[in-house]
């Protein structure tokens, strides 16, 4: 027989059609195989929370085959005591088996702390504490004295807080500065590509406040908020030079990396100081 009548025969066609079969075969049973082995494709939905005690969110993410972690412990008077007020990722995302949802809860009992002293230091030093004693910055007042950028009294809803005076964690405290006298004007600085706790600081030196925070489509999740960056702010300093001191200066954040691209206007204002 020849090598044509060869490739002709039945025997070759025969022969030949087992080995397509049994490759075929092979690739789906490694697919098969590789898929059981890294768990590809297998996604679960996450369930919402929110209003759930511990043992029951637990429960359910076992019955998911998720992972459970307890990331903070906030006060709040809308939610129920001991009962999930956050989570992340959020729910209805999918993601793969044993992947750990981390949520907040509720605390029971709001935490009281004694209110630290603000007074006769710098605004910088004052931020610093009030965030180590886990307080929260609030709005700037500005009174003319001879110590310019000390702080001479601190508030809470307009009224002045007593040192070692037991308050609740998390209450905002609003400042009073010193500054040089009435009518004093602040350059307007550049707060593009800064966080929100650098614009705080930035703003606070230069005697001027912060307005109306606003954050873009690109932050969806409360935890992403510490990420975000200034990519706008209102008055502009390409615009406005200067402003009154104790005026407010609003300000929007993304965590778009394609928003936070310098901005031409503004390497031109630079370049041009050299």
């Amino acid at each position: 027989m020849t090598l044509k009548d060869f490739f002709k025969s039945k025997t070759f066609k025969y022969n030949a059609l087992a080995v397509v079969v049994i490759t075929i075969f092979v690739i789906v049973l490694l697919m098969l195989a590789l898929r059981i082995y890294t768990g590809h494709g297998d996604s679960v939905e996450i369930p919402d929370l929110k209003g759930k005690t511990s043992q029951e969110a637990k429960a359910l993410l076992d019955d998911l085959d998720l992972r459970f972690q307890i990331r903070d412990s906030v006060y709040t008077q809308e939610t129920a005591p001991g009962t999930v007020l956050d989570q992340y990722p959020k729910p209805g995302m999918k993601v793969k088996e044993n992947h750990t949802i981390f949520v907040t809860f509720c605390a029971i009992s709001q935490e009281m702390i004694p209110m630290p002293q603000l007074t006769d230091i710098s605004y910088r030093q004052a931020i610093n504490l009030i965030e180590s004693s886990g307080l929260i910055a609030g709005n700037v007042e500005y009174k003319p004295s001879e110590f310019p950028n000390l702080v001479l009294e601190q508030k809470e809803k307009g009224k002045p807080v007593q040192v070692g005076e037991m308050i609740p964690k998390g209450t905002v405290i609003d400042l009073v500065l010193g500054t040089d006298s009435n009518g004093e004007t602040s350059e307007v600085p550049t707060l593009f590509g800064r966080s929100l706790a650098e614009a705080k600081l930035t703003l606070g030196e230069a005697f001027l406040n912060i307005g109306t925070i606003t954050y873009d489509e690109s932050v969806l999740y409360e935890i992403q908020k510490t990420k975000a960056m200034i990519f706008k702010q209102s008055p502009d300093p390409t615009e406005v030079f200067e402003v009154m001191h104790g005026t407010s200066i609003d300000i929007w954040l993304t965590i778009d990396p394609g928003k936070l691209q310098a901005k031409p206007d503004t390497i031109k204002i630079e370049n041009s100081f050299f």
